[in-house]
């Protein structure tokens, strides 16, 4: 009786258990027939249904047929990490080719606008004859600052780019004599081959002990109606 008992539990349970379905039941009948076994998650039987079932557009994924896939089949599968490292490498790579180009072209821009509004200032200066005469003074101690202040005289009277009258006076004082630099200052005084119809000139204070002196005793001497200043080692811009 105990063996008749779990025999019909037995039968009870296999009649009432579901019925397992071979995997190829789902199968289109054309691929079913051919013996290809359709995986049920992630492969399709059409490229247009693999398409479809790629989530936010297809970002994050790729859909893969024929090498490592059953013939016929359709896959979708997410990108690997490996695959994600290379489109980032890639992303920063264009990423500073893009900041590169950015700062190329900003300074190419920024060089050829400063140089056409120097051009259009120069120009509207020029018809506004807005270049009235101006008078350098440098004012110097010749005994410390005396073997700088003829290349300090130089720049100033050939690199200044000013397109008016530019005198430049040097007026200095020293307790002794020193023959060789103040024959050379007089040397230049008498040049006349400055540019731009450009004058030098040098003068001694004997009574000056400082150069608030000197530059009191130049200022009477200017008669330019704007007076620029200098120290001895001073070499301003050539556009100033």
């Amino acid at each position: 009786q105990a063996r008749e008992g779990s025999e019909c539990r037995r039968r009870s349970y296999r009649a009432a258990a579901p019925q397992r379905q071979s995997p190829r039941a789902d199968a289109p009948p054309s691929l079913a027939a051919m013996g290809v076994f359709v995986e049920p998650v992630g492969c399709f039987a059409s490229p247009e249904a693999a398409l479809r079932s790629r989530a936010l557009l297809g970002w994050f994924s790729y859909v893969l047929h024929g090498r490592g896939v059953a013939e016929g089949l359709f896959c979708v599968r997410a990108y690997s990490p490996l695959e994600w490292l290379f489109a980032l490498l890639l992303s920063l790579m264009a990423a500073m080719a893009s900041v590169t180009c950015v700062c190329v072209a900003f300074i190419f821009l920024r060089r050829r606008a400063k140089r056409c509004w120097q051009i259009s200032r120069v120009a509207t200066a020029r018809s506004l004859d807005a270049f009235p005469p101006v008078a350098a003074v440098i004012p110097c101690y010749l005994p410390n600052e005396q073997h700088i202040i003829e290349e300090t005289v130089r720049w100033i009277v050939e690199e200044v780019e000013y397109l008016g009258k530019l005198d430049v006076f040097v007026v200095y004082n020293t307790p002794e004599d020193l023959p060789e630099i103040e024959d050379r200052l007089q040397e230049l005084q008498a040049s006349e081959a400055w540019p731009k119809d450009r004058s030098f000139r040098a003068m001694r204070v004997k009574e000056s002990r400082s150069k608030a002196a000197n530059l009191n005793a130049a200022l009477k001497c200017v008669d330019q109606p704007y007076v620029v200043i200098y120290d001895a080692d001073h070499h301003p811009d050539s556009d100033s």
